[in-house]
Protein backbone atom coordinates (compact mmCIF):
# COMPACT_ATOMS: atom_id res chain seq x y z
CA UNK A 1 0.00 0.00 0.00
CA UNK A 2 2.73 2.35 0.63
CA UNK A 3 4.37 1.23 -3.02
CA UNK A 4 1.26 2.27 -3.87
CA UNK A 5 0.46 5.38 -2.37
CA UNK A 6 4.09 7.12 -3.31
CA UNK A 7 3.62 5.97 -6.96
CA UNK A 8 0.32 8.11 -7.00
CA UNK A 9 1.87 10.83 -5.18
CA UNK A 10 4.59 10.67 -7.97
CA UNK A 11 2.11 10.85 -10.92
CA UNK A 12 0.36 13.97 -9.53
CA UNK A 13 3.63 15.79 -9.07
CA UNK A 14 4.37 14.74 -12.49
CA UNK A 15 0.71 16.21 -14.06
CA UNK A 16 1.00 19.36 -11.87
CA UNK A 17 4.92 19.66 -13.32
CA UNK A 18 3.27 18.96 -16.59
CA UNK A 19 0.56 21.96 -16.37
CA UNK A 20 2.73 24.82 -14.99
CA UNK A 21 5.33 24.07 -18.36
CA UNK A 22 2.18 24.08 -20.97
CA UNK A 23 0.75 27.35 -18.94
CA UNK A 24 4.15 28.45 -19.47
CA UNK A 25 4.71 27.95 -22.94
CA UNK A 26 1.24 29.72 -24.08
CA UNK A 27 2.34 32.30 -22.21
CA UNK A 28 5.19 32.73 -24.50
CA UNK A 29 3.36 32.26 -27.13
CA UNK A 30 1.22 35.31 -26.24
CA UNK A 31 3.44 37.22 -25.74
CA UNK A 32 5.32 36.70 -28.68
CA UNK A 33 2.60 37.10 -30.84
CA UNK A 34 1.49 40.27 -28.90
CA UNK A 35 4.87 41.56 -29.84
CA UNK A 36 5.03 40.62 -33.61
CA UNK A 37 2.10 42.29 -33.61
CA UNK A 38 3.12 45.54 -32.39
CA UNK A 39 5.92 45.63 -34.50
CA UNK A 40 3.98 44.92 -37.29
CA UNK A 41 1.58 47.81 -36.66
CA UNK A 42 4.77 49.87 -36.01
CA UNK A 43 6.27 48.94 -38.73
CA UNK A 44 3.34 49.96 -41.07
CA UNK A 45 3.05 53.20 -39.22
CA UNK A 46 6.76 54.01 -40.45
CA UNK A 47 6.29 52.69 -43.62
CA UNK A 48 3.51 55.23 -43.99
CA UNK A 49 4.95 57.57 -42.57
CA UNK A 50 8.12 57.12 -45.17
CA UNK A 51 6.57 56.96 -47.84
CA UNK A 52 4.55 60.35 -47.36
CA UNK A 53 8.21 61.79 -46.57
CA UNK A 54 9.47 60.06 -49.64
CA UNK A 55 9.74 62.15 -52.45
CA UNK A 56 7.86 60.78 -55.69
CA UNK A 57 9.47 59.30 -58.46
CA UNK A 58 11.34 60.35 -60.96
CA UNK A 59 9.10 60.00 -64.47
CA UNK A 60 12.27 58.26 -67.10
CA UNK A 61 10.44 58.99 -70.02
CA UNK A 62 10.07 63.25 -69.25
CA UNK A 63 13.78 63.35 -69.10
CA UNK A 64 14.50 60.87 -71.86
CA UNK A 65 11.93 63.50 -73.80
CA UNK A 66 14.14 66.67 -72.34
CA UNK A 67 17.14 64.64 -73.71
CA UNK A 68 16.00 64.20 -77.25
CA UNK A 69 14.85 67.43 -77.20
CA UNK A 70 17.94 69.08 -76.46
CA UNK A 71 19.64 66.84 -79.04
CA UNK A 72 16.89 67.97 -81.77
CA UNK A 73 18.21 71.44 -80.97
CA UNK A 74 21.46 70.91 -81.28
CA UNK A 75 20.70 69.47 -83.98
CA UNK A 76 19.30 72.26 -85.71
CA UNK A 77 21.41 74.78 -84.89
CA UNK A 78 24.07 72.91 -86.03
CA UNK A 79 22.78 72.59 -89.49
CA UNK A 80 21.78 75.92 -89.75
CA UNK A 81 25.73 77.31 -88.70
CA UNK A 82 26.50 75.03 -91.51
CA UNK A 83 24.34 75.78 -94.00
CA UNK A 84 25.26 79.77 -93.90
CA UNK A 85 29.07 79.26 -93.80
CA UNK A 86 28.28 76.77 -97.09
CA UNK A 87 25.90 79.20 -98.51
CA UNK A 88 28.89 81.92 -98.65
CA UNK A 89 31.98 79.97 -99.22
CA UNK A 90 29.51 78.35 -102.60
CA UNK A 91 28.43 81.75 -103.36
CA UNK A 92 32.30 83.17 -103.09
CA UNK A 93 33.63 80.33 -104.84
CA UNK A 94 37.55 80.81 -105.94
CA UNK A 95 40.10 79.96 -103.05
CA UNK A 96 37.67 80.57 -100.24
CA UNK A 97 35.69 77.69 -101.42
CA UNK A 98 38.51 75.46 -102.05
CA UNK A 99 39.87 76.26 -98.51
CA UNK A 100 36.40 74.90 -97.18
CA UNK A 101 36.39 71.59 -99.03
CA UNK A 102 40.51 71.08 -97.73
CA UNK A 103 39.12 71.63 -94.31
CA UNK A 104 36.51 69.22 -95.00
CA UNK A 105 38.68 66.71 -96.40
CA UNK A 106 41.26 67.04 -93.95
CA UNK A 107 38.80 66.05 -91.03
CA UNK A 108 36.75 63.75 -92.41
CA UNK A 109 40.27 61.81 -93.35
CA UNK A 110 41.33 62.51 -89.43
CA UNK A 111 37.77 60.28 -88.66
CA UNK A 112 38.59 58.21 -91.34
CA UNK A 113 41.63 56.96 -89.50
CA UNK A 114 40.02 56.69 -86.29
CA UNK A 115 37.84 54.49 -87.87
CA UNK A 116 40.31 52.15 -89.15
CA UNK A 117 42.16 52.24 -86.10
CA UNK A 118 39.17 51.46 -83.99
CA UNK A 119 40.02 48.32 -81.17
CA UNK A 120 36.92 46.91 -82.59
CA UNK A 121 38.08 45.84 -86.46
CA UNK A 122 37.92 42.21 -86.93
CA UNK A 123 40.96 39.85 -85.59
CA UNK A 124 43.46 39.72 -88.04
CA UNK A 125 43.00 43.50 -89.47
CA UNK A 126 45.59 45.68 -89.15
CA UNK A 127 45.50 49.96 -89.93
CA UNK A 128 48.64 51.24 -91.54
CA UNK A 129 52.02 52.57 -89.43
CA UNK A 130 51.45 56.12 -87.93
CA UNK A 131 53.35 58.26 -90.02
CA UNK A 132 51.62 56.41 -93.32
CA UNK A 133 47.98 57.26 -92.20
CA UNK A 134 48.98 61.15 -91.95
CA UNK A 135 50.33 60.99 -95.02
CA UNK A 136 46.87 60.35 -96.83
CA UNK A 137 45.45 62.75 -95.09
CA UNK A 138 47.70 65.65 -96.18
CA UNK A 139 48.34 64.22 -99.69
CA UNK A 140 44.00 64.14 -99.64
CA UNK A 141 44.05 67.80 -99.00
CA UNK A 142 47.12 68.53 -101.70
CA UNK A 143 44.33 66.73 -104.33
CA UNK A 144 41.95 69.59 -103.59
CA UNK A 145 44.75 72.41 -103.99
CA UNK A 146 45.67 70.35 -107.03
CA UNK A 147 41.53 70.09 -108.25
CA UNK A 148 41.44 73.95 -107.70
CA UNK A 149 44.66 74.68 -109.79
CA UNK A 150 43.42 72.62 -112.81
CA UNK A 151 45.82 69.71 -112.17
CA UNK A 152 43.78 66.74 -112.37
CA UNK A 153 45.21 64.05 -114.85
CA UNK A 154 47.22 61.22 -113.24
CA UNK A 155 46.98 63.07 -109.47
CA UNK A 156 45.27 60.10 -107.70
CA UNK A 157 47.64 57.49 -109.00
CA UNK A 158 50.25 59.44 -108.50
CA UNK A 159 48.92 59.89 -104.23
CA UNK A 160 48.17 55.85 -104.57
CA UNK A 161 52.20 55.52 -105.79
CA UNK A 162 53.39 57.27 -103.03
CA UNK A 163 51.74 55.84 -99.91
CA UNK A 164 51.99 52.37 -101.16
CA UNK A 165 55.58 52.73 -101.16
CA UNK A 166 55.61 54.27 -98.01
CA UNK A 167 53.91 51.83 -96.49
CA UNK A 168 56.33 49.25 -98.05
CA UNK A 169 59.76 51.35 -96.89
CA UNK A 170 57.85 51.67 -93.34
CA UNK A 171 57.01 47.93 -92.74
CA UNK A 172 60.60 47.02 -93.53
CA UNK A 173 62.13 49.06 -91.33
CA UNK A 174 60.35 47.43 -88.34
CA UNK A 175 62.44 44.96 -86.16
CA UNK A 176 59.97 42.54 -85.31
CA UNK A 177 59.59 39.67 -88.46
CA UNK A 178 55.72 39.69 -88.09
CA UNK A 179 55.14 43.91 -88.84
CA UNK A 180 57.52 43.43 -91.24
CA UNK A 181 54.57 41.83 -93.44
CA UNK A 182 52.04 43.92 -95.14
CA UNK A 183 48.62 42.80 -94.78
CA UNK A 184 46.28 43.23 -97.18
CA UNK A 185 43.67 45.49 -95.02
CA UNK A 186 46.58 48.21 -94.86
CA UNK A 187 46.23 48.04 -99.09
CA UNK A 188 42.68 48.59 -98.80
CA UNK A 189 42.39 51.02 -95.97
CA UNK A 190 45.33 52.97 -97.68
CA UNK A 191 43.89 53.08 -101.35
CA UNK A 192 40.33 53.18 -100.53
CA UNK A 193 40.81 56.43 -98.29
CA UNK A 194 42.52 58.22 -99.99
CA UNK A 195 39.71 57.62 -103.51
CA UNK A 196 37.07 58.32 -100.28
CA UNK A 197 38.22 60.98 -98.50
CA UNK A 198 40.23 62.78 -100.96
CA UNK A 199 39.64 62.31 -104.77
CA UNK A 200 36.04 61.92 -104.65
CA UNK A 201 35.51 65.36 -102.84
CA UNK A 202 37.56 67.20 -105.50
CA UNK A 203 35.07 66.67 -107.84
CA UNK A 204 32.63 69.50 -105.31
CA UNK A 205 35.95 71.85 -106.66
CA UNK A 206 35.56 70.80 -110.52
CA UNK A 207 31.53 71.49 -110.29
CA UNK A 208 31.81 75.01 -108.74
CA UNK A 209 34.82 75.88 -111.20
CA UNK A 210 32.45 74.83 -114.36
CA UNK A 211 33.31 78.43 -116.03
CA UNK A 212 30.36 78.52 -117.94
CA UNK A 213 28.17 81.22 -118.16
CA UNK A 214 24.37 80.14 -117.75
CA UNK A 215 21.81 80.46 -121.21
CA UNK A 216 18.95 81.56 -119.14
CA UNK A 217 19.22 85.06 -117.29
CA UNK A 218 18.84 84.39 -113.63
CA UNK A 219 15.60 86.68 -112.18
CA UNK A 220 15.11 90.17 -111.34
CA UNK A 221 15.71 90.36 -107.05
CA UNK A 222 18.60 87.07 -107.80
CA UNK A 223 20.35 89.54 -110.84
CA UNK A 224 20.18 92.26 -108.31
CA UNK A 225 21.45 90.01 -105.45
CA UNK A 226 24.37 89.05 -107.71
CA UNK A 227 25.27 92.28 -108.52
CA UNK A 228 25.96 93.54 -105.21
CA UNK A 229 27.71 90.22 -103.96
CA UNK A 230 29.83 90.30 -107.50
CA UNK A 231 28.98 86.73 -108.04
CA UNK A 232 28.94 85.42 -112.16
CA UNK A 233 25.80 83.33 -112.84
CA UNK A 234 27.86 80.32 -114.03
CA UNK A 235 26.43 77.11 -114.35
CA UNK A 236 29.13 75.96 -111.62
CA UNK A 237 27.27 77.76 -108.87
CA UNK A 238 24.19 76.87 -109.81
CA UNK A 239 24.96 73.02 -110.15
CA UNK A 240 26.93 73.13 -106.74
CA UNK A 241 23.57 75.11 -105.26
CA UNK A 242 21.53 72.96 -106.73
CA UNK A 243 23.63 69.47 -105.72
CA UNK A 244 24.02 70.80 -102.16
CA UNK A 245 20.21 71.64 -102.12
CA UNK A 246 18.85 68.70 -103.16
CA UNK A 247 21.12 66.47 -100.91
CA UNK A 248 19.84 68.95 -97.87
CA UNK A 249 16.29 68.04 -98.83
CA UNK A 250 17.04 64.53 -99.25
CA UNK A 251 18.69 64.34 -95.64
CA UNK A 252 15.60 66.78 -93.73
CA UNK A 253 13.19 64.28 -95.24
CA UNK A 254 14.24 61.53 -94.42
CA UNK A 255 14.95 62.50 -91.01
CA UNK A 256 11.30 63.53 -90.90
CA UNK A 257 9.43 60.98 -92.46
CA UNK A 258 11.21 58.42 -90.08
CA UNK A 259 10.77 60.13 -87.06
CA UNK A 260 7.05 60.60 -87.98
CA UNK A 261 6.03 57.99 -90.10
CA UNK A 262 9.08 55.41 -90.18
CA UNK A 263 8.04 51.82 -89.09
CA UNK A 264 9.62 49.24 -91.88
CA UNK A 265 13.91 49.24 -91.80
CA UNK A 266 15.31 49.73 -95.04
CA UNK A 267 18.39 47.95 -94.60
CA UNK A 268 20.38 46.26 -92.32
CA UNK A 269 23.41 47.87 -91.97
CA UNK A 270 21.92 51.28 -90.75
CA UNK A 271 18.73 49.62 -88.66
CA UNK A 272 17.33 53.61 -88.04
CA UNK A 273 16.80 54.13 -91.88
CA UNK A 274 13.11 53.04 -92.71
CA UNK A 275 11.20 52.96 -95.77
CA UNK A 276 9.26 55.88 -95.20
CA UNK A 277 12.09 57.88 -94.44
CA UNK A 278 13.30 56.88 -97.67
CA UNK A 279 10.17 57.95 -99.71
CA UNK A 280 10.32 61.32 -97.49
CA UNK A 281 13.71 61.83 -98.73
CA UNK A 282 13.28 61.35 -102.16
CA UNK A 283 9.80 63.31 -102.46
CA UNK A 284 11.94 66.16 -100.83
CA UNK A 285 15.15 66.74 -102.78
CA UNK A 286 12.85 66.38 -106.44
CA UNK A 287 10.98 69.04 -105.13
CA UNK A 288 13.80 71.02 -104.37
CA UNK A 289 14.93 70.24 -108.19
CA UNK A 290 11.64 71.46 -109.64
CA UNK A 291 11.58 74.35 -107.73
CA UNK A 292 15.45 75.45 -109.17
CA UNK A 293 14.32 74.29 -112.20
CA UNK A 294 11.34 76.17 -112.12
CA UNK A 295 12.77 79.06 -110.24
CA UNK A 296 16.39 79.27 -112.21
CA UNK A 297 15.90 77.50 -115.05
CA UNK A 298 18.63 75.31 -114.28
CA UNK A 299 18.99 72.76 -115.41
CA UNK A 300 16.61 73.74 -118.17
CA UNK A 301 13.67 71.48 -118.27
CA UNK A 302 11.46 69.12 -116.01
CA UNK A 303 12.63 65.53 -117.13
CA UNK A 304 16.38 66.62 -116.76
CA UNK A 305 15.70 68.42 -113.53
CA UNK A 306 13.94 65.19 -112.55
CA UNK A 307 16.80 62.48 -113.28
CA UNK A 308 19.19 64.74 -111.76
CA UNK A 309 17.22 65.04 -108.33
CA UNK A 310 17.16 60.94 -108.56
CA UNK A 311 20.73 60.66 -109.42
CA UNK A 312 21.59 62.79 -106.47
CA UNK A 313 19.26 61.24 -103.95
CA UNK A 314 20.79 57.54 -105.06
CA UNK A 315 23.88 59.12 -104.34
CA UNK A 316 23.57 60.28 -100.83
CA UNK A 317 21.56 57.03 -99.78
CA UNK A 318 24.58 55.36 -101.19
CA UNK A 319 26.86 57.57 -99.31
CA UNK A 320 25.34 57.44 -96.27
CA UNK A 321 24.94 53.84 -96.19
CA UNK A 322 29.18 52.92 -96.59
CA UNK A 323 29.92 55.62 -94.01
CA UNK A 324 27.15 53.48 -92.01
CA UNK A 325 28.93 49.99 -92.55
CA UNK A 326 32.40 51.63 -91.87
CA UNK A 327 31.15 52.31 -88.53
CA UNK A 328 29.16 49.05 -87.86
CA UNK A 329 32.73 47.23 -88.72
CA UNK A 330 34.59 49.21 -86.46
CA UNK A 331 31.56 49.19 -83.81
CA UNK A 332 31.32 52.76 -83.20
CA UNK A 333 28.01 54.77 -83.58
CA UNK A 334 29.75 58.32 -84.37
CA UNK A 335 32.76 58.98 -86.49
CA UNK A 336 33.92 61.36 -83.82
CA UNK A 337 32.34 64.26 -81.65
CA UNK A 338 32.81 67.75 -83.59
CA UNK A 339 29.25 68.70 -84.48
CA UNK A 340 26.63 68.49 -82.20
CA UNK A 341 23.75 66.83 -82.59
CA UNK A 342 25.37 65.11 -85.20
CA UNK A 343 28.65 63.38 -84.32
CA UNK A 344 31.11 63.84 -86.72
CA UNK A 345 32.40 65.89 -89.85
CA UNK A 346 32.24 62.73 -91.47
CA UNK A 347 28.65 61.87 -90.29
CA UNK A 348 27.55 65.17 -91.43
CA UNK A 349 29.29 65.21 -95.22
CA UNK A 350 28.99 60.95 -96.01
CA UNK A 351 26.32 61.91 -98.20
CA UNK A 352 28.12 64.78 -100.36
CA UNK A 353 30.91 62.38 -101.08
CA UNK A 354 29.28 60.68 -104.22
CA UNK A 355 27.07 63.12 -104.72
CA UNK A 356 29.60 65.55 -106.41
CA UNK A 357 31.05 62.77 -108.85
CA UNK A 358 27.93 62.24 -110.01
CA UNK A 359 26.53 65.68 -110.37
CA UNK A 360 29.83 67.04 -112.12
CA UNK A 361 29.07 63.84 -114.70
CA UNK A 362 25.78 64.59 -115.51
CA UNK A 363 26.62 68.43 -115.94
CA UNK A 364 29.53 67.40 -117.71
CA UNK A 365 27.60 65.12 -120.46
CA UNK A 366 24.83 67.29 -120.75
CA UNK A 367 26.45 70.55 -121.75
CA UNK A 368 28.59 68.10 -124.06
CA UNK A 369 25.21 66.74 -125.69
CA UNK A 370 24.07 70.28 -126.37
CA UNK A 371 26.72 71.26 -128.09
CA UNK A 372 28.87 73.40 -125.48
CA UNK A 373 32.64 73.20 -125.80
CA UNK A 374 34.14 71.01 -123.53
CA UNK A 375 36.97 73.35 -122.20
CA UNK A 376 34.14 75.73 -121.17
CA UNK A 377 32.82 73.04 -118.70
CA UNK A 378 36.84 71.36 -117.29
CA UNK A 379 39.01 74.38 -117.52
CA UNK A 380 38.16 77.28 -114.81
CA UNK A 381 40.57 79.78 -114.46
CA UNK A 382 41.59 80.00 -110.84
CA UNK A 383 40.78 83.21 -108.59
Amino acid sequence: MGLVGGRSQRRLRLESLARRRHSTSSTLRTCRSSSSDAVESVNELGGAETASASPPPIDSSSKEKKKKSSALVSRIVTALVLGSIAGYVILGGGTLYAIFIGFIVLQCSLEYIGLMTSKNLPKGVRAPPTLVRRTMSLISVGMVAAAQQGIRTGVFEAASFVLLSMLLVRRSMKKKPKKKKVKFSELTMLVFGLFYCGYLPTFWVRLRGVSAMHAVPPPELVAKFLSWVKVEWTVGLLATFMSAATVVAADTGAFIGGKLMGSRPLISISPNKTVEGAGWGFFASLSVALAFNYWFRFPGNVSMAFGFAVAVYAASVFGDLIESSMKRAAGKKDSGKLLPGHGGLLDRFDSYIFTGVLAYGLVYWYYYFMGTPLTQLIIAPPR
